[in-house]
């Protein structure tokens, strides 16, 4: 008799060994999967801190390059580095500064409990049990180079009590005649900032214009007032200012113009840190917004009602805003601090 056996039967165990053969690349894969992961996320966390870092310092740096922070190895690095960290550890290899060229270079490693380094999971298996992982951060200081400002430039006559940025509340005449005799800071019988204009900026149709000192020259606008998108930017500004806030606005100045009418143009020279407290650029709201203290101070300087600008007080002002680049002069308080790496 022939007995007849399932082929099955003869496969018995075969799965086993196939887990076993195939046990070693999934755990390879888990190591990717797991341990790859866990990299890239340590890699944003080290790289925010390096960021945080090295802005904090440009920015100290920025406001005096005297202050103990704005030197290699600043002590401001550390926290901020750990604040970036879930676990609170992140290692600062390096803090330089050089002031000659308004740069601070941030280093950073990743940290855990027991050393300067990242601890694998699965890669253990393979003897991996660390890795480095490390990060780098770059940022300038230094005056506004370029950005996009809000449309109206003031002369340098106006603005020359500003540079020591003490904070003296001043009228920035931007159309008038002034104190009941002729402006000096205005060619112009009428007390136009250029013959044809009112010191507003060519703009292209929207109520901010972007300016660069590397090209100076810029358009005038010949109407008295800007585009209407400016509305916005204006109501933004009061509705601050009524919450109690302070708002610090960055705006050109120019040294020279040339031109007249829509032909006319004004040579850009520098950004003017301005804290506002008010504003009569024309009748309507949001284009006049004076409160007491502003109409006081304009009052007591025998300014008429039909002389226009803002009543702001000059300060050193550090922005750190991604829509100014870092190359200008620093002469009227403006100061950008930008990551570059």
């Amino acid at each position: 008799m022939r007995w007849l056996v399932d082929d099955n039967e003869k496969q018995r165990g075969a799965t086993a060994v196939l887990v076993a053969v195939l046990m070693v690349p999934l755990l390879g894969f888990g190591a990717i999967a797991v341990d790859v992961a866990a990299m890239y996320a340590e890699k944003s966390v080290v790289q925010n801190g390096a960021d945080a870092s090295a802005l904090a310092v440009a920015q100290t740096c920025a406001k005096s390059t005297a202050n103990p922070g704005c030197a290699t190895g600043s002590s401001l690095s550390g926290p901020l580095a750990n604040a970036n960290a879930k676990d609170s550890l992140t290692n600062v290899a390096s803090t330089v500064v050089d002031k000659s060229a308004g740069k601070v270079t941030v280093t950073t490693n990743a940290q855990d409990s027991s050393g300067v380094h990242f601890s694998t999971f699965f890669a253990r298996i393979f003897g991996i049990d660390t890795t480095n992982i490390g990060a780098v951060a770059e940022a300038k200081w230094g005056g506004a180079q370029a950005g996009d400002v809000f449309p109206i430039a003031f002369s340098e006559c106006e603005v020359d009590l500003s540079t020591a940025g003490d904070g003296s509340t001043q009228f920035l005449l931007s159309h008038g005649t002034g104190a009941g005799k002729k402006d000096t800071c205005h060619s112009t019988a009428s007390g136009l900032e250029i013959p044809g204009g009112f010191g507003w900026l060519v703009t292209g149709g929207s109520c901010t214009v972007n300016v660069d000192l590397a090209s100076p020259w810029v358009a005038s606008n010949t109407g008295t007032n800007p585009e209407t998108g400016c509305n916005a930017i204006l109501q933004g500004w009061k509705d601050r200012l009524i919450a109690g806030q302070k708002v610090v606005a960055l705006l050109p100045v120019f040294d020279s113009t040339r031109g007249t009418g829509a032909g006319a143009e004004f040579h850009l020279k520098a950004f003017a840190a301005i804290d506002l407290m008010g504003w009569d650029l024309a009748n309507q709201d949001p284009f006049h917004y004076m409160p007491t203290t502003a109409q006081a101070f304009k009052d007591a300087g025998g300014w008429k009602n039909s002389d226009l600008g803002i009543v702001g007080k000059f300060v050193r002002y550090v922005a750190l805003d991604e829509a100014f680049e870092v190359g200008g002069p620093t002469t009227y308080g403006g100061t950008v601090v930008e990551l570059t790496k």
